[in-house]
């Protein structure tokens, strides 16, 4: 059995994007959060391997949500 975390940055962003109706970019995000756009990338893509608090803190911030709507522990049996 392993256990992965796993981010729901792009589901966030989907929801959004559907509460606001309009596209929202990457550098948006960046622009109003300072996170680094290639940090982002790797959010986006679920390749992220260190989760930082101030980022942690500034997404859920953007997002209006907690850190358990934002990263999952995941098991595969």
């Amino acid at each position: 059995m392993s256990t992965i975390i796993s981010n729901r940055f792009q589901i966030l962003l989907s929801q959004k994007e559907e509460q606001e109706q309009r596209h929202v970019s990457l550098l948006e995000v960046h622009n109003q959060t300072g996170i680094n756009w290639r940090t982002l990338q790797s959010w986006s893509n679920n390749k992220v391997t260190r989760f930082d608090s101030p980022i942690l803190i500034a997404l859920c911030d953007y997002f209006n949500c907690n850190i358990e709507d934002l990263i999952q522990l995941k098991k595969d049996f």
